[in-house]
This record gives structure tokens, sequence and C-alpha cells, in this order.
């Protein structure tokens, strides 16, 4: 009975551990992506509030590829609009603190992990409790918790069933919050391109 509960315990902070993992990752690349979509929009709005005082510029394309006008006021606004609101947003979550306390929960929990497997292994099933409020310690000195879609990453991965549902979550739908960030890059990186091109002819 007490092999059992070893191998449970030792399962479980394994999982919660590569959940954690997980998380941190996944928080890393939002904070990422938020700064550098943050970056792109301010570059388009200072590169077009110089043109538009320079040469005058009162339109810009907002997506590439397509023959798509905005009024340059409207998109001036629009992004001060979206910087004040991305701004706050960040500041508000604290991102780069919960990866931090994240990440170290991970590595605590996986220490107390490759512990109890180790005292498996050793036959030490009398240091179950012993094993048991170390993990519980780690928890409740750092109370921030993952992510369902963490958990299930994890769970597939421990018990390797990483079949499409796994791959599903892995490479879509944890990524899905990314979205915004992503079309906010893409219309900044378009409005410079569209910028500097009308620059270029202007200049030609």
């Amino acid at each position: 009975m007490s092999e059992k509960l070893f191998e449970r315990l030792q399962k479980d902070t394994k999982i919660v551990a590569n959940a954690r993992f997980n998380s941190s990752k996944r928080l890393a690349k939002k904070t990422w992506w938020s700064l550098f979509s943050i970056s792109a929009i301010s570059v388009a709005l200072i590169l077009l509030t110089i043109c538009e005082n320079s040469i005058g510029l009162k339109f810009v394309e907002p997506i590439l590829f397509l023959d798509l006008s905005l009024p340059s006021w409207i998109f001036t606004t629009l992004s001060s609009i979206i910087v004040l609101a991305l701004s706050i947003a960040i500041s508000s979550a604290r991102l780069d603190v919960l990866y931090e306390k994240m990440h170290d929960s991970a590595i605590r929990i996986n220490r107390v992990s490759k512990l109890i497997e180790a005292r498996k292994e050793a036959n030490r099933t009398d240091l179950y409790f012993t094993s048991l409020n170390e993990y519980q310690k780690v928890i409740s000195e750092n109370p921030i918790n993952h992510e369902d879609i963490d958990f299930l990453i994890a769970k597939s991965e421990v018990n390797k069933n990483c079949g499409n549902r796994y791959k599903f979550r892995k490479y879509i739908t944890q990524n899905l919050c990314l979205i915004p960030y992503y079309l906010i890059t893409f219309i900044s990186l378009s409005v410079i391109v569209s910028v500097l091109e009308k620059v270029v002819v202007k200049i030609c």
C-alpha cells in the first residue's frame, strides 16, 4: 500500500511540475509577444506621425496585399487607444512576475519529485509522509497555480499519451490567447511597410 502511495505521489508531483513548467513557458511567450506588439505599433505610430507632418501623409494601408486604405488620423487614434490598453493590461497582469514565480515553483516541485523517486527506488516507504509534507510545503509557499490547459498537457506527457488531442492542446489551444498580439503586430508591420513605401515614392 505504501509503495502505491509513493508511486501515486511521485506521479502527481511530476505532472504538477511539468504543468508549471508549461505554464511558465506560456507566460514567457505571452510576455514576449505583448511587448513586441506594443513596440511594433508604437514604431508605426511614431513613423506615421512624422510622415504626416513632413510629407503630408493622409492614408495608410493597414493590411498587406489588400488594396485597403485607412485615413491616417483614424489609425493614429486607434493606435493610441491600443497602446494605452496594452500598457495597462501588461502592467496589471504582471506577466514577468507570474512567470518567475511559476518557474521557481516548477523547479522546486521537480526537485521534490526526483527526491520521491529516489526514496521509492531505495524502498524508503517510511518517508512517504515526509515527502508529502515537502510537496505541500512548496505548494503552500507559492499559492499561484497553473491553468487547466497546462495540467492536461502535462498529464498527457507524463502518461505518454501524446495523441491528436494532446497536439491540439499543445500547439493550438494554449496559443489562442496570442492571436490578438499576432494581429496587432501584423497590422503594425503592414502600416510601417505602407508608410516607408510612400516615403520612397515621394522622394523618388
